[in-house]
């Protein structure tokens, strides 16, 4: 059965304001920056925030991380022509968004992105975003932030669980308390044979059986946290190792110039130190350093039957980076100073194959090289008892250090603030208005990478230029809470995609804009109960387009949306009923030509049942994504998943 569900905008806000927020904003998200400092040294935040819980992702049974951030408001994650999982918010594409693991940033430097649905969603026990405009604080390029944080579980568990298109997974995690040590370990893995079809997907080309072409995975992980305390310190270490491996879906609209790829080989590791210092009643110095390690293989084949390979590409990238946060409070006064520093090394060996196998010697590597720093101070301040004021000021810049076998390159600079005002007229209510600006430089990617021979290089890229307000109020009390911002984005110098010939090549528009509205609200209608939505619509435009041109953006939906209900009985059932809903959206077809894509919306059902006995609580659940087999495309030619089903059981101490 296939049905097609078409919403308008009006039609979902009305459906997400008479359930009245994410359960997530019901506790308050904001006791600490997404990037550092422990709960309690940080005042409240000017830009908006969001969080899923450790429960909130359990509920989602996700085996990757995108899976999981598709329930955050205003976060947008589509997969692109790479087999790439992307986060967007309120519109900033990919590179303007920073990914952070327990205070460290994970996007891989090269390109300023991380692949979601290779970051397996056991390594997560916190989701959060945070909406421009950012402090300084935050880092080169952040015009958005999503953070993860490690699983802190009480009791350790173990799950296991299949599904359609050959899904097998199984994850654990086991917690320990030594005094004022904790100690997590934890390990996972996933695989399966591909992606289930919508029964209306239109696929003419390249597809081949009953699962998506191209779309198997695998992905093992293990990782740890140490976490102690010695006084009023607290230290911890951090570490993860991923190997995985996948294909990747071919463009299925065009008869000719799809991708046909795979990733043989993928290995992603992470180690990080955090140090969260008192140094007197009103100093506090926050420290994160780490060593990041990603490895990939790309495997290009001549045809959808990925039987002859005709090119490689072999990419290694070590990254080490730090953070300071040096905290002062001086009367109604705080002061963060803020330093960031990332370098960051990428080797790249393209390798050109003759009727499928490689030359006898195969080429060297070129090595390219990017440094970033980052300063700031930001100053917050009580100027009465309800208002507080923040301004902070802060200088980014980029050196390109080594470009390979491409010319030098000129470092990209430049200042960055943010000043704001919170109100506070009641306990219940809060409103904040900020401005913010902010450099986005280009990307080694974008100014030295072929792809494979499917870009053509633009030395003459500059930096995106971004300004970004934001304006919001915030209510709540013990049994409901609504919120709603309203955004604007100015960017010039956008930096996007042309075709020339059968090649694309990054250039530098006049500019875009996104104007937009976000709205959240969660109500309780019974302590068993919780009904809640969010939606955002945004208007997204390129300027200076002429009267033949138009002035759409590509893969920017709208409007995105989720309302749900959540029943957890104390008899141990539970049930969860969603709807994700995407909106009207547009996207380049073989010729570079923008085209509609049709809207969408995934409903989604699970059910659970807890049984205890000898102290260990048992949780059966089955899921359903998609139940309607929706035709949901993100990109053209690249459809999302049909109707899906998941069965699993978690057992668990406590």
């Amino acid at each position: 059965m296939s049905v097609s569900v078409r919403m308008g905008g009006g039609a979902l806000l009305a459906m997400m304001l008479a359930t009245t927020a994410m359960a997530q904003d019901g506790p308050d998200p904001t006791g600490d920056i997404v990037v550092s400092l422990p709960q309690g040294r940080a005042p409240q935040p000017l830009e908006t925030r969001h969080v899923l819980d450790a429960r909130d992702i359990a509920l989602v049974d996700a085996v990757a991380a995108d899976e999981i951030l598709r329930r955050l408001p205003s976060v947008y994650v589509p997969v692109n022509s790479r087999g790439e999982a992307i986060a967007f918010v309120r519109g900033a594409g990919e590179r303007q968004v920073a990914l952070f693991y327990d205070g460290a940033a994970i996007n891989v430097p090269w390109d300023n992105r991380l692949d979601l649905s290779l970051f397996p969603a056991a390594l997560a026990g916190r989701a959060q975003v945070a909406a421009a405009p950012l402090a300084p604080l935050y880092g080169v390029s952040a015009l958005g932030a999503v953070s993860f944080t490690p699983p802190r579980p009480a009791y350790g568990h173990v799950r296991g669980m299949i599904g359609s298109g050959g899904l097998r997974e199984v994850e654990a995690v086991a917690p320990f308390t030594r005094g004022s040590t904790d100690v997590m370990i934890g390990g996972s893995y996933a695989t399966r044979d591909g992606d289930t079809i919508a029964d209306n997907a239109d696929l003419p080309f390249s597809q081949r059986g009953a699962l998506r072409t191209n779309t198997d995975r695998e992905i093992a992980s293990v990782f740890g946290r140490v976490g102690t305390s010695i006084g009023d310190h607290l230290l911890s270490v951090t570490a993860f190792h991923v190997d995985a491996n996948k294909g990747i879906a071919p463009e299925s609209d065009r008869p000719d110039g799809a991708r046909f790829w795979r990733y043989p080989t993928l290995q992603h590791s992470l180690v990080s130190a955090n140090a969260g210092l008192v140094l007197g009643p009103t100093t506090a110095l926050d420290l994160v350093g780490w060593y990041q390690r990603f490895r990939q293989t790309i495997d290009s084949y001549t045809d959808d039957t990925y039987a002859v390979r005709n090119s490689q590409e072999a990419n290694r990238d070590d990254t080490v980076g730090a953070r300071l946060l040096l905290t002062q409070q001086l009367g109604r006064t705080r002061i963060i100073a803020s330093a960031n520093v990332l370098d960051s090394q990428h080797d790249q060996r393209d390798t050109t194959f003759t009727r499928g196998q490689p030359p006898a010697l195969l080429p060297a590597f070129l090595h390219y090289r990017q440094r970033n720093w980052s300063f700031g101070l930001d100053a917050t301040t009580a100027l009465t008892d309800a208002i507080t004021g923040e301004i902070g000021v802060g200088y980014d810049r980029v050196y390109y250090l080594e470009t390979g076998d491409k010319p030098d390159t000129p470092d990209a600079k430049g200042w960055t603030g943010r000043v704001g005002l919170s109100w506070a007229p009641a306990e219940e209510w809060r409103i904040r208005a900020a401005v913010g600006r902010k450099i986005r430089p280009a990307t080694m990617r974008e100014l030295f990478g072929q792809a494979l021979n499917r870009f053509l290089l633009n030395p003459d890229l500059q930096p995106e230029r971004i300004v970004s307000a934001d304006l919001g109020a915030e209510w709540r009390s013990d049994a409901a809470g609504a919120s709603v911002a309203g955004f604007v984005q100015d960017l010039d110098g956008t930096i996007d995609q042309r075709n020339v010939g059968r090649l694309r090549q990054r250039i530098n528009l006049i500019g875009s804009q996104v104007i937009g509205v976000e709205a959240t609200a969660y109500w309780h209608p019974a302590p068993e109960w919780t009904l809640g939505g969010n939606g955002t619509f945004a208007r997204s435009r390129r300027k200076g387009t002429t009267g033949d041109q138009t002035d759409r953006l590509a893969e920017k939906p709208d409007v995105i949306g989720r309302v749900y209900g959540d029943y957890d009985g104390q008899s141990g059932f539970g049930a969860l009923a969603e709807v994700l809903y995407t909106g009207r959206a547009y996207s380049a077809d073989a010729d570079g030509v923008l085209v509609a894509l049709p809207r969408s919306a995934s409903v989604n059902v699970r059910m659970s049942q807890r049984v205890r006995f000898a102290g260990v609580a048992a949780d059966v659940f089955a899921r359903g994504d998609n139940l309607f087999d929706d035709r949901i495309v993100p990109q053209i030619g690249l459809p999302a998943p049909g109707r899906t089903l998941r069965i699993g059981l978690t057992i668990s101490g406590g």
